[in-house]
């Protein structure tokens, strides 16, 4: 089930001044709005009911009253934010319960964000395509590197590289029915934006993993995958909790993949562990 609050926060830093005020009062009135009607609701936070469409468009809903059932339902559940930061001298007990509590709430906003029928097609290019092609930058090339990973073990034939050159140099050479997956977090990594418009003009299937909301790099590939906005501190020593996403996003993905090719994939999941087995024992 769509959670409206956290796509709201995901996006709001994005939103026109007067879609923002719109959003940060169905965040602090959501039980109010539940029995609003569009204009009612522009009224009472000083913007419009056009507002109030556009701002429902954006988190991908068919209509302010699609909007307000799911509103409805994750306040009848009485959800509440999950994501904290440490403070110093903390305790090893609080920083774990911490972590796990992030961990758990990114884990369900993104659950609860991700489109069955984009899963739908990115499981098809992935099975369709004779060479996959993955980059990312920083915490996002640890990303790449899982999916090639996974899908090299299960009989894919796939390309990381963080070599850039040595990638553009692959791509230009590549057919037209190969994939290019890019990976960013915010959406807006220029590298990846470049790759995935060489692409693009290469006439490839273009897949991107991104956070939500409107950004060039979702824009630009065939098929967006977007995983919920995570409130990480602007100071954080690496990437945590955005890893976690984009890894379950990955493993989303894969399982599905894996579950539509089950005894082609469990054959090569055998072979290779065998093959590994045996590599070790001699």
């Amino acid at each position: 089930m769509t959670n409206v609050t956290a796509l709201i926060k995901s996006i709001r830093d994005q939103l026109p001044k007067a879609e923002k005020r719109l959003g940060d009062y169905i965040l602090k009135n959501p039980g109010e709005v539940l029995y609003m009607t569009a204009q009612e609701l522009g009224e009472v936070s000083g913007t419009s009911a056009a507002t109030v469409i556009r701002l429902s468009k954006k988190l991908e809903m068919k209509s302010f009253s699609q909007l307000k059932i799911f509103l409805h339902n994750e306040w009848d559940r009485d959800s509440k934010e999950g994501y904290s930061d440490i403070t110093p001298e903390e305790s090893i007990m609080d920083i774990k319960e911490k972590l796990l509590g992030n961990a758990y709430q990114s884990l369900s906003d993104t659950l609860s964000l991700l489109d069955n029928e984009r899963i739908e097609q990115a499981t098809n290019a992935i099975e369709k395509a004779d060479i996959i092609y993955i980059f990312g930058m920083g915490s996002s090339y640890l990303v790449a590197e899982n999916i090639g990973q996974k899908y090299s073990r299960i009989g894919k034939t796939c390309i990381v590289l963080n070599d850039i050159h040595g990638l553009i140099t692959a791509m230009v050479n590549s057919k037209s029915d190969n994939l290019f997956i890019g990976i960013s977090n915010s959406g807006r990594t220029s590298e990846v934006l470049k790759l995935i418009k060489l692409a693009n003009k290469n006439n490839m299937q273009t897949m991107s993993i991104t956070q939500f909301g409107n950004n060039p790099i979702s824009n630009e590939a065939n098929i967006k995958l977007q995983h919920i906005r995570v409130n990480e501190p602007a100071y954080r020593g690496a990437a945590t909790v955005s890893l976690h996403v984009q890894f379950y996003l990955v493993d989303v993905l894969f399982y599905t993949y894996s579950s539509k090719h089950y005894e082609e994939v469990m054959h090569h999941i055998i072979t290779t562990r065998e093959e590994i087995m045996s590599y070790k024992e001699k």
